[in-house]
């Protein structure tokens, strides 16, 4: 029986150290898994990759991504992403089936191209790559993001992508059995190696018995003759299964789960906001406007505005480049330069909503005595690039609200909005009257300043020196460059364009009005008996405070620009 019993823990305990030593090697888990399409995705020229595929099962993976020819893989909001694709067909990877090991993927139909997505201003980053390309998912921000893969927007987009990440190569059963299967071997062995000793024919007879006489006799087991043999056996095996045990514990990594993505937001809460433009990106922005507008202002060439330049400062620019061109002698445009950041109004969303605009004050240098510029840049849809609408430099003594880029209480907001003080539409028309007429009964909303007062002086002036002539001065707002962001501590910065005419007309019949240098020269007249009115565009930018504020609408930036002068008839 003994027997028996010592081979058959002799041959489980074999069989256990093999099967726990055999998960560790030859029946291992492999070390990384792979997905990819279970069928090839039809041909488009977009492929998205979402967060999800970013990691598996709670460990990071990496994106081998292979194209024929050259492709770019851009990072952007997924929220933007969507709006960048629109109609356009795509193939849309949200994760990774990590159990069938495939991913899973939508193709869209639709629009067969879309623009070369390199150089997008929407793109937090953009990365080139000559057929292959190997990425590893890192959110440059909060929010969701997605990798938008493209060739040049007309030939397909790369769907040869697959997803590694590192396997589960636990074997929780391994040690276990493994200990086991090495206590079952030494019982085996140990039990073999005890025999028992019976009464008879060996055994010595009982004191005082009579010598012939046969009771017969129990069978007993003899003591071994060396009685620590046991206890070291029983030491033996513990030893052997210290040494077997791991330093840690056997069982934590059977214990442990992968931490799981973050919950979403519950229903009720606030919903989060983020930046249209991160740090990066406004510094890509700036430093391509800016180039592109020095560019332009170097050439003359109105074409070249085309790029980076919309709205009024395109307007008031070209005719600038026109009226030099024909010889009037007027100074060009104020450079830009985007060196150093000062402070910048970008609007935080929730969704992808267009048009967006941002507002910076930018300057050379951080010097004190350095008079910093006022940008607004808009961008009309997803798929254009943000263009220069406003670029005025500040007045002294004006300020700009000190804000950083990500600031959620900088919104994109309305000319009618409420809240204010006075409503920015409202304001600018007011603004308009004033400077039209400095005793308007609207002066007394704005903070005194030194522009406003040269400007009233100027206008006076002109009036005084010509008593023979008929003068007016007229602004009218034009709305659709108005743009205004809502700014932290409930206030807003608007910027927009005046279109201002200033009409000379005799007062006599007959009586006549001399032309300076510059008018002369526009006109091609020295003097006229019927009028002139000479046109001028007036960039502002101006701060209206919170309706409960006891702060008056400053202006904050401002210039003069002339456009042109016609001989009235």
């Amino acid at each position: 029986m003994r027997k028996i019993f010592s081979a058959i823990a002799i041959i489980l305990g074999l069989a256990a150290l093999v099967v726990g030593i055999g998960q560790r090697t030859i029946w291992a888990p492999p070390e990384t898994l792979t997905a990819s399409f279970s069928q090839p995705p039809a041909p488009a020229p977009v492929t998205l990759i979402q967060a999800g595929v970013g990691a598996v099962n709670g460990q990071p993976s990496t994106i081998s991504i292979k194209g024929e020819g050259e492709f770019s893989a851009s990072l952007i909001r997924s929220s933007d992403a969507q709006a960048w694709v629109g109609k356009a067909a795509h193939t849309n990877i949200t994760g990774v089936n990590a159990t069938d090991q495939v991913l899973d993927a939508q193709a869209v139909t639709g629009e067969e191209s879309v623009p070369n997505p390199v150089g997008g201003d929407i793109f937090e980053a953009t990365e080139k790559a000559d057929q292959e390309m190997t990425y590893h998912w890192t959110n440059p921000d909060n929010g969701s993001w997605t990798l938008l893969l493209a060739a040049d927007g007309k030939a397909a987009a790369p769907t040869d992508i697959s997803v590694t990440w590192a396997g589960d190569t636990a074997t929780p059963y391994s040690m276990p059995l493994m200990i086991i299967g090495a206590l079952l071997l030494i019982a085996g062995l140990a039990a073999a190696a005890v025999r028992p000793r019976g009464g008879s024919g060996t055994g010595r007879r009982a004191a005082g018995r009579a010598p012939g006489t046969d009771t017969g006799s129990l069978p007993q087991v003899a003591e071994p003759k060396n009685p620590g043999t046991l206890k070291k056996s029983v030491a033996t095996l513990g030893v052997l299964a210290m040494v077997a045990l791991p330093s840690g514990p056997a069982f934590a990594a059977a214990s442990e789960t992968p931490a799981s993505p973050a919950a979403s937001d519950s229903p009720g809460e606030t919903p989060q906001v983020f930046p249209v433009v991160l740090q990066t990106q406004l510094e890509r922005i700036l430093e391509a406007t800016a180039n592109s507008v020095t560019a332009a202002d170097k050439s003359t060439k109105e074409a070249d505005l085309a790029d980076r330049t919309a709205g009024a400062l395109k307007v008031l620019r070209s005719e600038n480049y026109k009226l030099r061109a024909d010889g009037v002698k007027l100074d060009g445009p104020l450079g830009i330069d985007t060196s150093v950041i000062r402070s910048a109004a970008v609007p935080a969303q929730e969704n992808a909503e267009f048009p967006r605009s941002i507002m910076v004050v930018t300057a050379k240098d951080t010097e004190a005595t350095t008079i910093p510029m006022a940008l607004t840049l808009t961008q009309e849809n997803p798929r254009d690039n943000y263009k220069l609408v406003f670029a005025t430099p500040m007045l002294p003594g004006s300020t700009f609200p000190g804000i950083a880029v990500g600031d959620p209480d900088v919104q994109m907001s309305k000319a009618d909005a409420s809240g204010l003080s006075v409503a920015p539409k409202e304001a600018l028309s007011r603004l308009a009257g004033v400077m039209d007429d400095a005793k308007s009964k609207n002066s007394d909303d704005f903070t005194k300043s030194a522009f406003l007062t040269l400007s009233a002086k100027g206008q006076t002036d002109l009036v005084s020196k010509n008593k023979d002539a008929k003068i007016t001065f007229k602004r009218t707002v034009n709305e659709k460059d108005t743009v205004v962001l809502s700014v932290p501590g409930g206030g807003a910065l608007v910027s927009g364009n005046f279109t201002a005419v200033t009409t000379a007309k005799p007062k006599e019949t007959g009586g006549t009005i001399g032309l300076d240098d510059v008018t002369a020269k526009i006109t091609g007249e020295k003097e006229t008996t019927k009028g002139i009115e000479i046109s001028y565009g007036e960039p502002m930018l101006i701060f209206i405070p919170a309706a409960d504020s006891k702060d008056k609408i400053s202006v904050v930036a401002a210039e003069v620009i002339t456009k042109g002068a016609k001989l009235l008839k």
